[in-house]
């Protein structure tokens, strides 16, 4: 939901969770429609109010497993019934079922987002909701979830849409290896579900191994790629499979009220770390034990609790309900500005089931029971290509919008950078305080919608390491067999220096050596994070010490990093002012100096700022924010004491005595809310020069 929404990791940015499924199974069973109710409950609330139900998300776990039983059980059932399986006639009832909701819900979402949801968005709205249009939404924010200069990207109101993907991955994927299965391996109904029974409990196997690897390794994509969600709806799937002696009723109702209890502990004690992976298995494995005792017959009173109306009305309409939610979620709070968290919610909960309720009623019913007499699958298949290309065409509406918005913006910032004046971007700070534009220039750059897209040289991978590598990559820019060498080191602090420095390069003849790693501070203290990785942060810093060490060409290391982040804090664990220190000290009694660069200010999340800027091009000095809650804390600057280090303060480029603005001398200072764009950068190339000139002159 990350959770982006946590509205995905933990709100990932709660992570949004996926939609229910509208009922496919042969044989109505309460216990499913109210195992739906309660994984859509849990999924709701956890959006709207998630200290209630701090693991609601993993309603989704629980409607995979329905859906992969139902939809199995529908296959087998076919086959037993007719002797054949029609591969064609099962796609059409899916199109059927989902594609009328999902792509209203897609639609809509797209308008509403353009008319409430601030300019700086609207190119995303275009992006994840052609993704969600075509099914590959996971990957997407798979995507972007491994990119970790893509941090602090607000919700999308199409996040949700990711487990719809899987679910339709799913549905291209297990039934044309059921049918290749039912025609070419097998001739009876019981040589069909043995061998696809193999096929199906080896896919699970693997695809849970695999889950439970990523998920090991700290992975932030496990949570949405494919092959590591597969194994919940194969459960359903080995589920439906499977056949053995009906169980009696104590063991059915001791099983389904244990499954019960297992989701409902589940939602609240199931941590959000390491997840999916092996803690998926406590709400698979309870909706599991609910369906399983469910097929058998009575459970124990269980049946006749959830048959009462109001439980078995949620489950029908928990699938349309899933998909109102979410964009009502993102885009209220930019209605009712100024509501208190609670109203906010009751808002979106009511306005959430009235519209599930009409969808359900108008558009899921009458399309699923009432086709036009005569309408051949391709018929209705032709009528869902035509409904896609018609919402296809829908969501480029923003994009297109936005880029008519800011083709003007775009030809003033190009005349601006093609004669910089001297009081571009830094330039203009002086001591009696900075501009906020240029002189003759009243005009951002970069324009705040391309700012996030904007980053140093190699950004891409191939000049800095992902959090899990065990070794950060090398780099070099500058001239060739330079007199001075200097080295970059660290985290991505330190990586958005790189435009100064190449600058430096240019003009001083110097050459630059990079090692940058991802969340990884130069430091031999511990981030939690990399901590349950196993260590690879660890292991890099030391392969850069000694690497920095064997190089008898560097002059200077020049270094800074996020300092307020997850340390890990026990009894014989570094401080994180000591792991500083104790990392830049190996460096410095070697002889080798160590420049360190106080970390930047930190804006407001969720592209706020650029948000901000983007609704008061005229005057962003609005943007700016108070120096004492934009400062953050700096360990670097303790260890510094405790080192024989240089520290250079750069509060001074950011920020006055009272404020850190948004914009400086017409540039964009910052890309999202704790890294500064390129283009301000290099306007720091005369600063940076004179803080480092003095410790090489001393060498």
């Amino acid at each position: 939901m990350r959770v982006s929404g946590v509205s995905g990791a933990p709100s990932l940015l709660r992570r949004p969770a996926r939609a229910p499924q509208a009922r496919a199974s042969p044989v109505f069973l309460p216990e499913v429609q109210a195992l739906r109710a309660i994984a859509v409950t849990g999924v709701v609330v956890y959006h709207l109010w998630p200290g209630l139900l701090p693991a609601g998300f993993i309603g989704v776990d629980v409607f995979f497993v329905i859906s992969g039983y139902l939809i199995s059980s529908h296959m087998m059932s076919e086959r037993a019934r007719t002797g054949r399986f029609d591969l064609g006639a099962f796609y059409v009832r899916r199109v059927r079922r989902i594609l009328p909701a999902a792509s209203l819900v897609v639609a809509v979402t797209a308008l509403l987002g353009l008319a409430v949801l601030p300019e700086l968005r609207w190119g995303e709205l275009t992006r994840q909701g052609t993704a969600s249009l075509l099914y590959v939404q996971n990957w997407v924010l798979a995507g972007d979830s491994v990119d970790y200069l893509a941090q602090g990207v607000a919700s999308s109101p199409f996040q949700h849409y990711w487990s719809l993907s899987i679910e339709e991955q799913f549905y291209i994927l297990w039934p044309v290896a059921f049918l290749l299965a039912a025609r070419r391996v097998a001739r009876t109904v019981a040589q069909v579900r043995r061998v696809v029974l193999v096929i199906v409990v080896a896919a699970t196997v693997v695809s849970f191994a695999w889950s439970v690897l990523l998920t090991t390794r700290g992975d932030p994509s496990a949570y949405f790629v494919s092959h590591s969600r597969f194994w919940e709806l194969g459960l359903g799937a080995v589920l439906a499979l499977s056949l053995g002696r009906p169980a009696g009723a104590l063991l059915r109702g001791v099983a389904a009220w244990a499954g019960l209890a297992l989701i409902a502990a589940g939602m609240v004690l199931v941590p959000i770390e390491g997840f999916p992976g092996v803690l998926a298995l406590v709400p698979t494995v309870g909706a599991a034990l609910v369906i399983w005792a469910a097929r058998a017959g009575s459970t124990a009173g269980l049946r006749r609790a959830v048959s009462v109306r109001g439980v078995q009305w949620l489950g029908d309409v928990s699938y349309s309900l899933y998909l109102w939610h979410w964009p009502l979620v993102v885009c209220v709070p930019f209605v009712l500005v100024g509501w208190g968290r609670l109203a906010q919610g009751m808002v979106v909960l009511v306005l959430s089931l009235a519209l599930a309720g009409v969808t359900r009623k108008v558009v899921e019913v009458p399309l699923q029971r009432r086709v036009r007499p005569g309408a051949t699958r391709t018929q209705v298949l032709v009528t869902a290509a035509a409904v896609t290309v018609v919402c296809l065409l829908a969501v480029q509406l923003p994009r297109a919008v936005a880029d008519s918005r800011t083709s003007d913006r775009d030809r003033a910032a190009a005349a601006l950078l093609a004669d910089p004046p001297a009081d571009l971007g830094a330039g203009s700070i002086s001591a009696d305080g900075f501009s906020t534009f240029a002189s003759g220039h009243a005009v951002v750059v970069p324009s705040p919608e391309s700012a996030r897209a904007e980053l140093p040289d190699g950004a891409d991978g191939r000049c800095k390491s992902d959090m899990a590598a065990d070794r950060a990559p090398v780099c070099h820019f500058g001239p060739e067999g330079a007199e001075t060498v200097i080295a970059l080191v660290g985290d991505s602090h330190i990586e958005q220096y790189l435009p100064t420095f190449q600058a430096v390069a240019a003009r001083e003849g110097v050459r630059i050596v990079t090692y940058f790693h991802s969340s990884c501070p130069f430091s031999t203290a511990q981030r939690a994070t990399d901590a349950a990785r196993g260590g690879p942060c660890l292991r890099s810093n030391d392969a850069t010490t000694e690497a920095l060490l064997a190089d008898p060409t560097i002059d200077l290391v020049v270094t800074s990093g996020r300092s307020a982040v997850d340390w890990v804090v026990s009894p014989g664990v570094p401080s994180p002012a000591d792991g500083f220190a104790e990392a830049w000290t190996e460096l410095t009694d070697a002889g080798l100096p160590v420049v360190v660069l106080s970390d930047n200010p930190l804006m407001l999340p969720d592209d706020a700022t650029s948000d901000c800027v983007l609704e008061h091009l005229d005057d962003p000095g609005v943007c700016a924010r108070v120096v004492t809650d934009a400062m953050p804390v700096d360990h670097q600057i303790e260890a510094a004491a405790l080192s024989d280090v240089d520290l250079v303060d750069t509060s001074s480029w950011f920020c006055t005595v009272t404020v850190c603005p948004a914009v400086i001398g017409s540039v964009l200072v910052y890309r999202d809310a704790q890294h500064i764009t390129p283009a301000y950068a290099r306007t720091l190339e005369s600063r940076a020069w004179d803080a480092i000139q003095p410790v090489l002159v001393r060498q």
